[in-house]
């Protein structure tokens, strides 16, 4: 400690010296760090992320491949006819009808009608949907208005996005989205939305952000997303092309030439009776001796075998994508059949990614709402009353089979109530419960007082106890 160091001393004793002060800042520095919100774009050294290069435990596709499939999904929708029946055929089973919102409060209501107007969500999201199916992943940026919280969802095509980042200490999060840059310039960063848990925040507890990222078909290890059809786009492809070169040759199935046997003829005479014998025209006369024969010889092109390897190929391809024949062409009872008796499990499979899409649409007016309590729009307890989103039916009800069978079970449950198999309380939830898939709810209780109100449960206090 030098002379200068220790006047300084004397006269202030609380003097911190170089290293202690260096200590101190580095302290605060990372205190700062930690308090930061996940939208702030503070990471130079991308310390806070995992790395794409260098981490062995990822399971992106690379680079180069992620690409690929990104413009093979293009090329396919614009190219082949199939891979875009099966695209728009799921979405028709998920948007078939209005998507219902609904919220007590009529502030939080007006609130979510203004975002659903504002992003024409009843005509765009269809699309984005069956876009995050064809490949894989979705990212859409957010505007906010700072004044009302008001949201606009823009988009980003997922094939300009350059890395997607992971939290160091749980790979299953991405937590940033990284944009390709424009003339070799760095790419804009954007924080992935999703709940502020900083505690000295004012958003605490509310989703924040720069965009949504939604990928699909991805191991938990990998962020970046798989499209729907990366395992059928070879198949597809090459059935149509397939069913493409039979047609083109079929024409000569349409087509035949004159076989014309010429008995003791030399060369020379067949060369001169040709010339005086033109193929004969339709409804023309032709006459001739023993010595020649006429056949008219048209090619095989093996039809039947054409039929089998096309069928092949396409149950391969609708099996795969768990769609059932007679939803792409199949004719004839044996189709309607198995639709009727398999449709199952395509129907549990879009019932899984409709389930996705109401989640999406959850976080998507989840955020809105947060925005809106942000810019005080709405009062934190209003935003809290909650809502609720309402999803199509996907399967349409046989209503004929289920009211044909109603009969049956009323005489089945007044039988089991009347043998004191079960409760009229539960004969009657059993026959609310089937009326439900009728598309009306009946409320027991509701019921069972009005009954009781009018006098018509003389008999049956016992089993209403």
């Amino acid at each position: 400690m030098g002379f200068r160091e220790r006047v300084a001393r004397k006269l202030a004793p609380g003097l911190k010296d170089e290293a202690e002060i260096r200590q101190i800042v580095a302290e605060e520095m990372a205190r700062a760090k930690a308090a930061l919100p996940i939208t702030a774009n503070y990471d130079p050294k991308n310390e806070g992320y995992r790395p794409a290069s260098g981490d062995l435990f990822r399971r992106d596709l690379s680079a180069t491949a992620q690409s690929r499939m990104f413009e093979i999904a293009y090329f396919m929708y614009d190219s082949s006819a199939m891979t875009k029946r099966l695209a728009h055929m799921d979405k028709g089973f998920l948007f078939a009808e209005p998507i219902q919102l609904t919220a007590q409060d009529p502030d939080l209501k007006e609130i979510i009608d203004g975002f659903w107007k504002r992003n024409r969500m009843h005509l765009d999201f269809p699309n984005l949907i069956m876009w995050l199916g064809l490949l894989g992943e979705q990212c859409w940026p957010v505007d906010i208005n700072p004044y009302n919280g008001a949201v606009k969802l823009l988009y980003e095509d997922p094939a300009l996005i350059k890395e997607v980042y992971v939290e160091r200490l749980n790979i299953k999060q991405a937590v940033q989205v990284e944009m390709l840059g424009l003339s070799g310039r760095s790419g804009r960063k954007m924080a992935i939305i999703r709940r502020d848990e900083n505690p000295y925040s004012k958003s605490l507890d509310r989703l924040v952000g720069d965009c949504f990222f939604y990928a699909i078909n991805h191991p938990p290890s990998s962020p970046r997303g798989r499209s729907d059809f990366l395992t059928l786009f070879d198949w597809v492809d090459g059935l149509e092309r397939y069913g493409f070169n039979y047609l083109e040759r079929s024409e000569f199935m349409l087509n035949f030439v004159w076989d014309v046997m010429l008995k003791g003829m030399t060369e020379d005479q067949i060369r001169t009776w040709l010339s005086e014998n033109p193929p004969p025209q339709p409804g023309s006369l032709r006459a001739h001796n023993e010595n020649v024969t006429w056949d008219a010889v048209a090619p095989d092109i093996k039809a039947t075998d054409f039929r089998s390897g096309f069928d092949m190929g396409k149950s391969f391809i609708m099996g795969a994508a768990g769609r059932p024949e007679a939803w792409f062409g199949g004719g004839g009872k044996a189709y309607s059949t198995e639709a009727e008796q398999f449709g199952q499990v395509p129907i549990k499979d879009l019932d899984e990614r409709q389930l996705l899409v109401k989640y999406i649409i959850e976080d998507l007016i989840q955020f809105q709402i947060d925005q809106a309590v942000i810019a005080g729009r709405i009062s934190a307890e209003k935003a809290d009353s909650g809502f609720t989103v309402s999803m199509p039916e996907i399967s349409k009800k046989d209503l004929s089979k289920m009211v044909n069978g109603i009969p049956q079970l009323t005489t089945a449950l007044a039988v089991a109530v009347t043998s004191k198999w079960i409760t009229l309380d539960t004969a009657s939830r059993i026959f609310a419960f089937v009326c439900g898939y009728l598309g009306y709810e009946i409320d027991i209780e509701a019921e069972t007082e009005k009954l009781k109100e009018a006098g018509k449960t003389e008999g049956y206090e016992d089993y209403l106890k």
